[in-house]
């Protein structure tokens, strides 16, 4: 939803596409670009998504960068290159009362959302 609110557009079937990697209903590892936000809150640059999309991120929307794919090339994490805005395609809430990785995404938001409350 981020990516195209933004303008930007989807793949809508990737199961058209050739693929190495099985994306729907199935944990696969991701690769995230090094420093990237969702990096940082994860800890890690190799967590586990579980996934149930057949839909994923063709042409980016407007201020969005990629800091996430498969081994095969899906988009899977991207963010706003301004302020705290961070998008992943898989289900982290799935797998978050087991994986301290996913966890730390929600985490991560709780805290930049009471950063920005004491800020106003």
């Amino acid at each position: 939803m981020l990516n195209v609110a933004l303008g930007g557009t989807l793949h809508q079937h990737i199961t058209d596409r050739e693929t190495t990697v099985a994306h729907r209903l199935a944990p696969h590892p991701i690769e995230l670009t090094p420093g990237c936000r969702t990096a940082v809150a994860m800890r890690t640059t190799r967590p586990v998504g579980h996934s149930v999309h057949h839909q994923a991120v063709d042409r980016l929307g407007d201020g969005l960068v990629v800091t996430g794919r498969t081994a095969d090339g899906v988009v899977e994490a991207a963010e706003l290159t301004t302020g705290w805005v961070v998008g992943v395609q898989w289900h982290p809430e799935d797998t978050a009362a087991d994986d301290p990785a996913n966890q730390g995404l929600f985490d991560a938001f709780a805290n930049q959302a009471r950063l920005h409350a004491a800020r106003r």
